[in-house]
């Protein structure tokens, strides 16, 4: 009986950990598509509507979902305290809050990062083409992430519930 029970939980484990790697590739797209939309709404707020800086991240944070949105509003804090000298600062603090919750790999990272380094250092028209570099990066990323993520989620689903069962049988 206990052998049984012991069989069972490991192939509902196996099955587990299989879901659970296939969801890594599912977030990385809901993650982009948000920090696109983030973006988005940032371009908007700053070149059309010129609200402050740290007002704009704050409306964004509210406006898209998490964890994304906990990057802003953090950002949002650290401006409106004014211990920090750049918008690219409070991003590196923000984003080190935050990471273990955003599944981003370095690439994304990388294309944030240029962005925010530059973001305020030029004027309208050049931040306008930073906003659609930027933009235009994270769409290539997030193609390329839905392609990853239609290819591996069976894959690694598939695959834990494969070797569960593998197991199972084994020790039956």
């Amino acid at each position: 009986m206990l052998r049984n029970i012991m069989i069972f939980l490991m192939f509902l484990i196996c099955t587990f950990i299989g879901y659970f790697i296939g969801e890594n590739y599912k977030r990385r797209s809901i993650h982009l598509k948000e920090m696109q939309k983030a973006l988005l709404l940032l371009n908007n707020e700053i070149l059309y509507s010129n609200t402050p800086l740290p007002n704009a991240l704050f409306e964004i944070g509210n406006k898209v979902s998490e964890p994304i949105s906990f990057i802003f509003i953090e950002m949002s804090s650290i401006l409106e305290e004014g211990n920090i000298s750049s918008v690219y600062e409070s991003f590196e603090i923000a984003y080190e809050k935050n990471k273990d919750n955003i599944s981003l790999n370095k690439d994304d990272y990388k294309i944030i990062n240029d962005f925010f380094k530059t973001l305020g250092n030029s004027g309208v028209t050049g931040q306008e083409r930073i906003f659609s570099l930027a933009l235009d990066n994270i769409d290539i990323n997030y193609k390329e992430a839905k392609k990853l993520e239609k290819e591996n989620i069976k894959l690694y689903r598939t695959l834990g519930l494969s070797i569960g069962a593998m197991l199972a049988i084994f020790f039956i």
